[in-house]
């Protein structure tokens, strides 16, 4: 497999655009609800775990940064079989393709969940995913610019959402917030990897890489993205925190989506119901982004047609979906999931940066070698 690519300048992007990518990639069904399962480790000082995992996040970019400057065009797929060969970096590639596609399937079957939890009960599995698969078909069949086109637009048309916490923030008790450090340090870190499942999505930027057309931006945009996202977190922990008492929040399972509930507004009842239509809007891309990846893998390692091979993907991941049925099948996967991220997000990209780095040093060595 040819480690860089070159797009066509038709196909490049400019980096500015991957800070909406990496943001739009990273807020997804999960800000619905996050809150519980980081509180249920680390109580009230969960803002403390939030932060902790930010950081990581920011870490792990700047290795995934780094990996990819010490390429003129490469992606994930391109840097594995370079660093570990042709074999074993081809099964490190489909097991990432493989985390992708999970990745789209726990993403779209959570969406239809709350759908069928908040909205319509008796709404079947199927059609939800089909509508949002068939959507999303569309515009997957235009490549990248054109997911990265729907991408920008998804940020600057639900960003405003945000606004609408000012109502439940007016009812915070923030002497819910001490006592601080009341967790113990184990606690607390074990709140902020419950969180890396939530926050996972920058990795993408493995996948975007070669079609950025002034790749000397990319450090900046991409961060800038990530740190956006670690904020809006930050802040709905903390508003989470300081509305719901200990075990109310212990208990509440789209804590998200109840703060919205205290929205009123004199011309709109039930404000959580426009915002889980307009999530859709938010979802859209996570689904994208990864179906692309693993139809844009598919197409590296066997020359398979892009168009054809996004038919597979998405029929794959509908029939993923409709595999898990009940609540508790459904958390087996986020639980499942969450730990792969974990991996795949988080630890994965340091190793890969060292093996960069060892291969490079490696070469160096080679080459003054053969020169002397």
């Amino acid at each position: 497999m040819q480690i860089n690519v070159y797009p066509k300048i038709s196909n490049q992007i400019p980096a500015y655009l991957l800070f909406f990518l990496i943001y739009s990639n990273q807020v997804g069904v999960g800000v619905l609800g996050f809150q519980r399962v980081i509180a249920i480790e680390a109580g009230h000082d969960a803002w403390i775990a939030v932060v902790i995992a930010g950081i990581a996040v920011h870490l792990v970019m700047w290795a995934i940064i780094n990996t990819l400057k010490r390429y003129p065009s490469s992606d994930l797929y391109g840097i594995n079989c370079d660093v570990f060969g042709q074999l074993f970096g081809s099964l490190i590639n489909i097991l990432y393709m493989l985390y992708f596609t999970l990745i789209a399937i726990v993403i779209l079957r959570t969406y239809t969940e709350v759908i069928q939890t908040w909205m319509f009960p008796e709404i079947p599995t199927w059609f939800v995913s089909a509508t949002v698969l068939g959507l999303a078909l569309y515009t997957l069949l235009g490549g990248i610019r054109i997911i990265t086109g729907y991408t920008f637009i998804s940020v600057v048309t639900t960003l405003w959402l945000i606004f609408f916490l000012y109502f439940p923030s007016q009812y915070a008790r923030w002497s819910y917030l001490y006592p601080v450090l009341e967790a113990n340090v184990p606690e607390i870190l074990s709140g902020a990897v419950q969180m890396s499942f939530t926050i996972v999505g920058f990795e993408i930027l493995y996948m975007v890489y070669p079609f950025v057309s002034n790749k000397e931006k990319v450090g900046a945009f991409s961060q800038s993205g990530a740190l956006l996202t670690n904020l809006i977190y930050l802040f709905l922990m903390v508003l989470a925190i300081t509305f719901f008492s200990k075990n109310q929040l212990m208990k509440t399972t789209w804590a998200t989506l109840n703060l919205q509930q205290m929205v009123h507004l004199p011309f709109l009842e039930r404000f959580e119901f426009i915002i889980l239509s307009i999530w859709l809007i938010v979802i859209m891309p996570n689904v994208m982004l990864y179906t692309w990846s693993v139809s844009r893998g598919l197409k590296r390692m066997y020359q398979w047609q892009y168009r054809r091979t996004i038919f597979v993907v998405v029929l794959v991941i509908f029939a993923g979906v409709l595999v898990f049925l009940t609540r508790s099948q459904i958390n087996s996967l986020n639980n499942f999931a969450s730990q792969v991220g974990y991996y795949a997000a988080f630890i994965y990209p340091i190793l890969l940066y060292i093996g960069v780095v060892i291969k490079g040093a490696w070469r160096k060595h080679r080459e003054r070698g053969n020169t002397g």
